[in-house]
Formats: C-alpha cells, structure tokens, sequence
C-alpha cells in the first residue's frame, strides 16, 4: 500500500487547527521507504505532521522538487543525516525579473544541506527503490510557460531543477510535481520513460496553471488522453481547478487538495 499526506498546501481543510502556506509539502509511505516531499516556506510542516500522527524522525528520505522558497525553506527546520535528492541547480540564487529585491531561491545553500543530509545531486533519474524514483532534470518537450525570474548573472532562469517523484505499481505509476514549472505533460513523459510503463494511474501536485488560456486547455486535452487521476495542489488557480472538473468529468477522476489529505493506493 502506498499512502500520502499532505503536509502543506496553499488550501487548508482547517481539521485539527492545521497551518498552511502558500507552498507543497507531502510524506509518502511507500514499500520501505517513507520520503518527505517537499518541505513548504516554514515550520508549519512539522507542526501539521505531528497533529497529523506523521512521525518525521522515521524519514529516510528527503527529495526536494526545485529550489524555490516556497518548497524548500522549510527544510531549515529539519536537520537528518538521511538522503536528501534534488537537482543540483536547486540552490541557485534567483529572483523575480520584475522586483530584483523578491529573492525566490532556498536560503540554505549547497554546503549546508551536505552539512544537513546525505546529499545527492543529480541530473538524472535517482533510484530511491525498485519502484519509486526522482526523475532528474526533465525533457521539455511541450510548452512551458514560466514566470519572469533571473539569475544572479542577470540570465533569465528557466528552473531547469524543476522535477518530480514517480511510483511503478501494478496498476500503474504515480507522479508526484511540485510546482510543474517544467511542465507537467513533460513531467509525465518523464516518468513514463524512467519506468517504461505507459499507464498513468494518478498525477498529484501543483500544476502552475493560473489562468484558463491554451495552454490550460493543452494539458486538459492531455490529461483526459493519458491519466486516469488528478489531484491538483497548490500553484493551480480555483478557477483552473473547476475548469478540470468540468471538461474532465465521466473522463477522468479529479480532486483538489488541501493540507491534511490522505491518499491511498
């Protein structure tokens, strides 16, 4: 059995006097393994796994899906010498291309998360276990649309540490986005290459969809061809949303989440 549950999101069921921030943090039990996905901006994290009956001292895995303050400032408030996965770009200092005083990167830097955590910078797909694994840096193949961020240099930052999670069932596989600034078709063609299986079970996460445009309506026509699930978090707008509902309902089995959701598969 594989479980999830949501940690943060920027939507809150408010059972249990749960917090929340605009950001994503899951832990997902799965074989062995019990990985922390995410960590959100803040503590809140840690606050809601306890009222949640999450123990995050049995984690043995971290991955972080980019490095944006939003997914990964939380993990100034974790300190395990368990294996941390993300892509080495994830420590980049970046900042919004409209107000260069919005510093958008993590605050730990790549020397202290070695100092933290075990490590493992990769551009390529991580084996986490036989069926679970990070899926690198992801090959954009359909459009992207990003928000204006630069880099330190000046360049425009086109978040190439942007990634995910896959998990190879029986059924078929999971995909785990953060904030899918790669794209989340990309993301799933990602995931069906690492596990050579064509059969899309679920896609949970932050989709980055904001607006109801073309290139909304290019992922729901892609989503209602190739995944039997969604469950939309966090940078996916209310009205986005309901647009997946609608053109997606009798097709496809949507759901958004909120913090303190569990998911079983």
């Amino acid at each position: 059995m594989i479980k999830i549950v949501i940690l943060n999101d920027t939507r809150n069921s408010n059972e249990e006097k749960l917090e929340n921030d605009d950001g994503f943090s899951a832990y997902i039990e799965v074989e062995n393994n019990k990985i922390l996905f995410d960590a959100g901006p803040s503590e809140k994290f840690i606050k809601n796994a306890e009222k949640l009956g999450v123990n995050l001292n049995l984690v043995d895995t971290i991955v972080l899906s980019h490095g944006h303050f939003d997914h990964g400032d939380g993990f100034k408030y974790l300190d395990k010498k368990v294996d941390f996965i993300a892509h080495p770009n994830c420590t980049l200092k970046r900042w919004w291309k409209d107000d260069h005083s919005h510093y958008s990167g993590i605050q730990l830097t790549k020397e202290e998360l070695e100092n933290r955590y075990k490590v493992h910078f990769t551009k390529e797909p991580y084996t986490i276990n036989q069926n679970t694994y990070f899926l690198g840096e992801i090959r954009r193949i359909y459009p992207v649309t990003l928000k204006k961020w630069v880099l330190e240099d000046g360049k425009n930052d086109e978040v190439l540490d942007d990634s995910g999670m896959v998990i190879n069932t029986k059924e078929g596989i999971i995909v785990i986005a953060g904030c899918s600034h790669s794209g989340i078709c990309n993301i799933i063609e990602q995931a069906k290459r690492v596990t050579g299986k064509q059969k899309v079970l679920a896609v949970m996460g932050g989709f980055h969809l904001q607006e109801i445009d073309d290139n909304t309506n290019k992922v729901i026509e892609y989503i209602k061809n190739n995944v039997e699930e969604v469950v939309l978090a966090h940078c996916t707008s209310d009205k986005v949303c309901s647009k997946f509902k609608e053109e997606l309902e009798g097709k496809v089995k949507v759901s958004v989440t909120e913090v303190g959701k569990e998911y079983y598969f």
